[in-house]
């Protein structure tokens, strides 16, 4: 007998070994398309293209707005400064469409096509004055060259309710408008007697009005009266030295109202694009950069003047967890409801199910009770023709009403049936017996 030739131990040899690395190659090729796609897509979110306005390009908040700028373009957001004489002209261009977004002093007049999307700092009022006004508080600026900025600006308007507490009317004080390009090449003869600024601290406007004019702080001394009836502005300080070390400007501190520097938009703006102008603010190193104090984005809720855009409450809650005590009550509560449910459909199904079997039992009685007539009559010996008839009458009239319910489908149960069919003859033999 001759011997077999020898079966290989490995039956895929060098075919099944290929076919492994094809298996291999594609599942990497897979893993680099699927790899490249989502990268692909990191790197084509589209750039977003956005109109904002700070006010007066020479004003604090316009530098404020400069360095949002950088950091806006770090998250694809390309931000154009568009200079205006003030927040109420901001705030109308926004209004109307023509700009995007605004820093804005709060307090200003709200608009139905507004929303408000952060609150970044405080904005003290300084109101500047000669030297020779400065002892003589409000009263001294009765018949003087008072500055209170250009018509529409947030400055203005606020001056202007300052100036009303104080007791000072329009007939008290010649009113110039000039802006702060306007005042910065005004000679020291030119410049009014007093300047009102609203601008959060330091004021780019005092290191030419005290360091180099001469100018002084007037006290607001009723600033907390006036806070208390206006919640857009609070009471605040423009700390001691912080214009000049020595001398000391102001020697102490110098009380004054601060409206907050709000960021207003257009209530069609997307949400996303208002998402990433708070990502471009909160998440970043926009305070730092910009040396101002850092604010936490829920700042807004408690100093909102205007209704909160969407974008900004999609932000706001973007860190509350998903689990909380209000979801745990809620499942409780659907729990609790699906299992009342079930209980309640599983009792109807049950009174489904004995629906048959209980009608069955109505008719049942009925033909139960004509038997004990029967017998009872039978006792008596009262059982004449007539009430034979009656009984065999209503013991038909039974049995139709139940094969008409059965036959509708009304009566269910073929050995319900069966048994009352075999009573209703039992009954029936036994009137004629």
């Amino acid at each position: 007998m001759s011997a077999s030739p020898a079966q290989p131990i490995f039956h895929d040899g060098l075919p099944g070994r290929l076919r492994r690395i094809r298996v291999l190659a594609v599942l990497v090729a897979l893993a680099l398309l699927v790899t490249g796609y989502f990268w692909f897509q990191g790197r084509s979110e589209r750039r977003i293209h956005v109109r904002v306005s700070a006010g007066d390009p020479l004003g604090h908040r316009h530098e404020i707005a400069s360095f949002l700028v950088t950091e806006a373009a770090q998250r694809r957001l390309t931000i154009d400064l568009i200079p205006t004489d003030g927040s109420g002209e901001a705030m109308a261009q926004v209004a109307a469409g023509q700009l995007e977004f605004a820093l804005v002093q709060g307090g200003l007049k709200p608009h139905e096509d507004l929303r408000q999307v952060a609150v970044l700092v405080a904005e003290p009022l300084h109101i500047f004055v000669r030297p020779e006004l400065a002892d003589q508080g409000f009263a001294g600026l009765r018949g003087k060259r008072l500055n209170l900025g250009p018509l529409g600006s947030g400055t203005r308007q606020l001056g202007l309710a300052v100036l009303e507490r104080a007791g000072i009317t329009s007939a008290d004080y010649q009113d110039e408008q000039a802006s702060n390009a306007q005042l910065r090449k005004m000679s020291e003869e030119q410049l009014p007697d007093a300047i009102f600024h609203v601008s959060s601290l330091p004021a780019r406007l005092a290191e030419l009005l005290i360091s180099e004019k001469g100018y002084r702080l007037l006290p607001v001394p009723f600033a907390d009266a006036l806070a208390i009836r206006d919640r857009s502005v609070q009471e605040s300080v423009i700390p001691a030295y912080t214009y000049g070390v020595d001398p000391p400007v102001p020697a102490s501190p110098i009380p004054t109202v601060a409206p907050w520097m709000s960021i207003v938009t257009h209530k069609n703006v997307p949400d996303d694009v208002v998402i990433r102008l708070l990502e471009s603010i909160f998440d970043g190193d926009f305070f730092l950069h910009a040396e101002l104090p850092s604010v936490e984005v829920e700042q807004v809720i408690r100093r909102r003047e205007l209704a909160l855009h969407p974008g900004t409450t999609v932000f706001l809650n973007r860190n509350q967890p998903v689990i909380t005590g209000d979801f745990i009550e809620g499942v409780e509560n659907l729990r609790s409801f699906i299992v009342s449910l079930a209980v309640a459909l599983f009792l109807v199904w049950r009174w489904y199910k004995n629906r048959a079997s209980v009608s069955f039992e109505r008719y049942f009685d009925d033909v139960t009770r004509i038997e004990q007539d029967i017998l009872a009559a039978k006792s008596a010996n009262s059982l004449d023709s007539s009430q034979m008839r009656e009984l065999e009458l209503r013991l038909s009239r039974i049995k139709s009403d139940a094969l008409e319910q059965f036959s509708s489908g009304k009566l269910k149960g073929d050995e319900l049936l069966s048994s009352f069919l075999s009573h209703v003859l039992d009954v029936r033999n036994c009137l004629r017996r």
